[in-house]
């Protein structure tokens, strides 16, 4: 979906120029080999362990007193975020010049990661909270790359400190933090909803963040409950009740009509056999899930661009390709139907004995 070029986060667009997947094999085949990955932004809560030694004394009063909920809600409010100082130079300040007053070395940090490496940024930032921003609104605002002065020599360590002295890190035995694979802006960042492909709550608050008392306050905003990230059971058992989904049956086996909850929450023999017979299916549908917020969104601005031009000024390949992208752009939600009808007909036969018919 996104990947690296020339320095930069770009979109993928190979796939879209595929013929239209006609079967569930086609499914299977387009996102097995389909490699997602986002520009995260995790929302700190103070318990975390960056904060409560390497990050000490970096952050705001105001900020620091928030929870990791509180602090997202008011970013959402402010549309902002608001950047803090990190980085090598963060702690080589003359005497009596702290790090909150040193501009230059104050940015707003990115995790570009996989799918399968989101559940670690949780963990590192006790939080399931966070924002995914349009890769094109963040270029645009200056994302760029992690800099290691224990990785380049002396004339390029010059040349960032001369222009990007945020962007230069450090690690050692006792630090270390390549694998976050950390993105920065410089400052901070300020938003319009139209900018955010999607926000990251935990399960539970997933209906307070889809509600009037929360959107009346921050605007509309798109969340994602965190398990499509690292339980990938706990999102198949809510995914046909999201706002955009909002199913109460599904037609299984080529014909049968059932209700949601008439399946029982799997114990642990059943949560077994559902990864053994549902597994890759379960990856699969997290991809169309994070696919349809991010990339079905994206492309429909592409899309709108090249409807408003002169169809000779595109080059010639891309005119003859336009249906196909139309096609392929509005197939994640087509996909995520076909995927629950498989892993539900699967969960019908693992746990008939329980099901309440």
């Amino acid at each position: 979906m996104l990947t690296i070029r020339d320095g930069q986060i770009v979109f993928a667009e190979a796939h879209l120029l595929e013929p239209a997947i006609t079967d569930f094999e086609g499914i299977e085949a387009r996102y097995r080999n389909l490699e997602i990955s986002i520009p995260l932004h995790i929302v700190s809560d103070p318990t975390c362990r960056y904060e409560a030694g390497y990050g000490r004394g970096r952050i705001s009063d105001e900020f620091s007193r928030l929870g990791a909920k509180e602090r997202l809600l008011s970013i959402l409010e402010r549309k902002t975020l608001i950047g803090n100082p990190k980085g090598y130079y963060v702690n080589k300040n003359r005497p009596g010049v702290t790090p909150l007053e040193n501009d230059q070395i104050k940015s707003v940090s990115f995790a570009y990661c996989g799918m399968s490496e989101v559940a670690r940024h949780f963990d590192a930032r006790a939080s399931k909270y966070g924002i995914v921003f349009f890769h094109d609104f963040l270029n645009n605002r200056g994302l760029r790359k992690v800099r290691y002065i224990n990785e380049q020599d002396d004339e390029a360590t010059r040349s960032v400190i001369f222009n990007s002295p945020h962007l230069l890190e450090s690690y050692g035995p006792k630090y270390d933090m390549r694998w976050e694979n950390e993105w920065r802006i410089q400052g901070q960042l300020t938003f319009s909803p139209e900018d955010v492909a999607f926000i990251v709550v935990p399960d539970e608050d997933y209906d307070e963040f889809i509600g009037s008392l929360v959107q009346d306050r921050v605007g509309e905003f798109w969340p994602l409950p965190a398990s499509v990230f690292d339980d990938p059971i706990k999102f198949l058992w809510m995914a046909h009740r999201l706002e955009h989904h909002a199913w109460w049956q599904i037609e299984i086996l080529g014909g049968l009509l059932v209700d949601f909850d008439m399946f029982p929450e799997p114990n642990a023999e059943e949560i077994e056999q559902i990864n053994e017979n549902c597994g890759f299916w379960l990856e699969c549908l997290s991809k169309a899930e994070i696919q349809e917020f991010y990339e079905q969104r994206y492309v429909s601005r592409f899309l709108a661009f090249s409807d408003a031009v002169d169809s000779r000024s595109l080059p010639p390949t891309l005119r003859g390709q336009l249906e196909s992208v139309r096609r392929n752009a509005g197939e994640p939600s087509q996909t995520h139907r076909d995927l629950m009808i498989a892993c539900y007909g699967e969960l019908f036969h693992i746990q008939r004995d329980r099901i309440n018919l």
